[in-house]
């Protein structure tokens, strides 16, 4: 991958009770939400404040579809219109929602279920920004990243010296084993902008990361 557009931001913004990363892609008159976490409020007025001054919000994509990732999808699709990019076998996730979020002691959200679903390959558009759909599947069976520039958002597969949970509904540990190689394929200065936690990049988590290790390790790397 090569390096990103200097016109191209991307602004982030931990929130939610599960300390969850949002992230709001611009470029030009586009942009687009990354998974609109709960009360990601510092993005939407962020948002608010662009279209504004002309720039659209052109879709909402989500990582996976666990509630902390997708729980305020209807209230940014209701305020701007946009629609909702999924990975196929996350779908299920979505209409679901209202049960996830109550079992984790939270108000039932709107249901907003996806308008496109994601596949491997896939290229999607920014301004004059492309950027490449990876199917990232374990943590939940329709995972996906987003490749731009230099640069992965990843979701919950791997953290800085962590990586996803396999103890979810779908979930699954070899998959998410196999993920990992993926990612560990990638560029050693690939930035990593994750789900939770702190940015990293792939030399960093290659060299450090013992859990990810151990996981492929033991699923036959």
């Amino acid at each position: 991958m090569s390096s990103s557009p200097s016109s191209f931001r991307v602004q982030a913004q931990n929130c939610g009770p599960l300390q969850t990363n949002a992230y709001l892609l611009v470029e030009h008159d586009e942009a687009v939400i990354v998974d609109p976490a709960i009360d990601a409020d510092v993005l939407m007025q962020q948002m608010c404040d662009l279209a504004a001054r002309g720039v659209k919000l052109v879709a909402i994509w989500n990582t996976h579809g666990h509630f902390d990732h997708v729980y305020d999808n209807a209230r940014w699709k209701a305020e701007f219109g946009a629609p909702i990019f999924c990975g196929r076998a996350d779908a299920f996730f979505l209409e679901h929602l209202r049960e996830q979020a109550l079992w984790f002691g939270l108000p039932a959200p709107e249901i907003a279920l996806p308008d496109e679903t994601l596949q491997e390959g896939q290229r999607l558009r920014i301004g004059e920004t492309e950027i490449g759909v990876i199917e990232l599947p374990g943590h939940s069976p329709g995972s996906v990243g987003f490749a731009f520039g230099d640069v992965l958002i990843g979701g919950d597969v791997v953290f800085e010296n962590s990586c996803g949970r396999v103890d979810l509904p779908g979930a699954d540990a070899a998959t998410l084993a196999a993920s990992l190689r993926r990612i560990w394929e990638l560029p050693p200065q690939t930035q990593i902008l994750p789900g939770h936690g702190a940015q990293t990049t792939v030399a960093r988590e290659r060299q450090n990361n013992l859990a990810a290790r151990q996981l492929m390790a033991h699923f036959g790397e």
